[in-house]
This record gives C-alpha cells, sequence and structure tokens, in this order.
C-alpha cells in the first residue's frame, strides 16, 4: 500500500507546463541571440572602420609630407586649368631637388599612384582599402610667389578622399578631408 500511495504522489509536468516553459526557454534563448548578433555585427563594423582609419591615415600622411616639402607645379596647371568646383583629379608638386611629383586615381585598381619624374605609376601601398574617389583642391590657383613681393595668402592643397573596406563580412565607408598648407615657396 505505500508503494501505490508513493506512486499517486509522483506525478509528472502535464502538456501545459512544459510548453509554456518551452515557450519562455525559447523566447529567452531568441533575445539573446539577437543581441549578440547585434553585438557582433556592431563589432565587425567597428573593426572595419578602424582598419579603414589606419590606412586613410597612412595615405593622408604620405600626402601631407610630399605637399609640405614641396611646392604645386602651377606650370602643369596653365596647360590643364584648376577646376576648384569639382576638384582635381590629378595634383602636381616639384620637390626641392626639382623632382615632379604626380599623384593621381587609378580607378581601375583603386589606389593612389604615384608617379616621380615620368618613370611609371607606382600604388601608395595600402593593404586592405580601396580609394573610391579621389579629389585636390588647389588654393590659389595660380602661382602666388613672386620675386619682388611676398605672397599674398599661403597656398594650400586639400585633399578629398573616399575610402571604402570589404573584408568578409566587414565592409565600411569613409570620406576623409584634410587641408594641407604647402611650405615650399621656391620660384624657379
Amino acid at each position: 500500500m505505500n508503494l501505490a500511495c508513493i506512486r499517486k504522489n509522483k506525478r509528472g509536468f502535464t502538456l501545459m507546463e512544459v510548453l509554456v516553459s518551452t515557450s519562455i526557454f525559447v523566447l529567452v534563448t531568441l533575445a539573446s541571440l539577437s543581441i549578440f548578433s547585434a553585438t557582433l555585427k556592431a563589432s565587425q563594423e567597428t573593426t572595419a572602420l578602424t582598419r579603414i582609419q589606419q590606412e586613410t591615415q597612412f595615405i593622408m600622411e604620405v600626402l601631407a609630407k610630399k605637399i609640405r616639402t614641396s611646392r604645386v607645379d602651377y606650370d602643369y596647371y596653365k596647360t590643364n586649368p584648376i577646376d576648384n568646383t569639382t576638384g582635381d583629379n590629378d595634383l602636381v608638386l616639384v620637390d626641392l631637388q626639382t623632382d615632379k611629383y604626380v599623384f593621381s586615381l587609378d580607378k581601375v585598381n583603386k589606389k593612389i599612384t604615384v608617379d616621380v619624374n615620368d618613370t611609371g605609376a607606382k600604388p601608395i601601398p595600402t593593404t586592405s582599402v580601396d580609394i573610391d574617389d579621389l579629389k585636390f583642391y588647389i588654393n590659389p590657383t595660380s602661382n602666388p610667389f613672386r620675386l619682388d613681393e611676398p605672397p599674398p595668402s599661403q597656398p594650400y592643397v586639400t585633399v578629398v578622399m573616399t575610402v571604402s573596406s570589404k573584408k568578409g563580412r566587414q565592409t565600411a565607408s569613409l570620406t576623409v578631408q584634410q587641408t594641407i598648407p604647402q611650405r615650399s615657396g621656391l620660384v624657379e
């Protein structure tokens, strides 16, 4: 008799209890997965933006160093007039050793190239970014340096660059702008 009494008291869960507990478990699991998915996506976007920022900073440092230590070749722009409303695709500089540097965008490979003294364009090395657009705004548009008077303003170049990166599921795009003063004003 004791055995029958024990069996009556050992009841299992009802179907309703099992369905309710399973539903609660599924809802909590789905909420956790959606939070995890959103966190993972944000982490991937942050990683892609960090990569773009590092590569863009490197490119801008290369351009800024050359712009600061060189001068704009205004003779080149006499035959190819400067258009500061839409920006130029090429930047032509002459350094103190009279070496001519032509910076431009290789639209096929999506890299910035530099051609030194017409020896052939070589890309500025980047590992994981594409340069989608590159514009140079040169101010003033004509040579401000004269032998008889100082320039009315310091020449500068504004670089506007759109950079993107796509590596696996990590994609990002960024447009940066930097204005760089020209420090060399030697007159030929």
